[in-house]
């Protein structure tokens, strides 16, 4: 399953930017309102790139049919993200720690110039290799990240405005 998420913002990239990759308070109240934990892994450089490796786990419970395909009840992944902030864009790449083999999630996310501030634009596949009910698990993944990107959009929007000056 393919996604394409465009997000208008009300902020230059540059400041949008710096905002949601280097504004510890950002940071702080986006993952206060959070329906996940996040256990930071590792944070490096790698060929230029900065590199951080997360641990997500959500606090909400799968429905069943999810649960007895991964073995969990909860789902819990982990979010690689290689960013590059001179193009200001990061790849990612999401790895449960069951049934590794059978799920690929990955894409890009990057902010570019519009005449009235930036957009943020989110790419994205997930893939779910698992008979009778990967379609279902893609789905259902699919929705809560298009919900989790759209929630998280229209909070940036407003932190943007309350917390930042600049437009152009």
């Amino acid at each position: 399953m393919r996604f394409d998420l465009r997000h208008p913002m009300p902020r230059s990239a540059a400041v949008a930017w710096q905002t949601f990759f280097h504004d510890d308070a950002y940071q702080a109240a986006l993952q206060a309102r959070a329906d996940h934990s996040a256990e930071e892994l590792e944070r490096t450089t790698r060929g230029g790139l900065a590199y951080v490796k997360t641990r997500i786990t959500s606090h909400k419970d799968l429905p069943p049919v999810m649960a007895r395909a991964i073995g969990a009840s909860r789902l819990s992944y982990v979010l690689e993200q290689w960013r590059d902030d001179a193009k200001m864009e990061l790849r990612w790449k999401v790895t449960p720690p069951a049934a590794q083999d059978k799920v690929r999630a990955e894409g890009t996310y990057r902010l570019v110039a519009r005449p009235q501030g930036c957009e943020r634009l989110v790419n994205g596949e997930i893939s779910v290799s698992i008979p009778l009910v990967g379609g279902k698990i893609e789905k259902a993944i699919g929705g809560e990240l298009k919900k989790s990107y759209e929630d998280s959009a229209e909070f940036a929007r407003q932190w943007l405005t309350e917390h930042t000056q600049e437009l152009a």
